[in-house]
């Protein structure tokens, strides 16, 4: 399996958890850049655990049972995609993050 085959299945598998992730953080962003503040920085990282625990646990509660024997069947778990998941996300808020300290802080 190729890194191209695999970044394509992670995807699939969490683009619902990527794309609530992908707002949050674009609306973290935005208050960011009209004044920044370091409360609001870790105030947004902690909001944004219960938002990915919530979003993670919806997730899982809705999606087909049967779905999760494909990923299997190519070898990959469960728990690696969803670690791998989070850990972009919260990478992405980092970035952002970061970003909007050294433009307006």
């Amino acid at each position: 399996m190729t890194l191209r085959d695999r970044i394509s299945l992670t995807w699939r598998y969490g683009k619902g958890i990527f794309l609530i992730g992908a707002v949050y953080n674009l609306v973290c962003a935005g208050f960011q850049s009209d004044g920044f503040s370091y409360t609001f920085l870790v105030d947004s990282f902690i909001i944004k655990a219960v938002v990915t625990a919530i979003t993670v646990y919806l997730v899982k509660q809705f999606r087909d049972r049967d779905a999760i024997f494909f990923y299997i069947n190519l070898g990959l778990s469960r728990r690696k995609l969803l670690t791998t998941i989070i850990l972009i996300d919260f990478l992405a808020l980092a970035v952002l993050m970061t970003t909007m300290f050294f433009i307006y802080g």
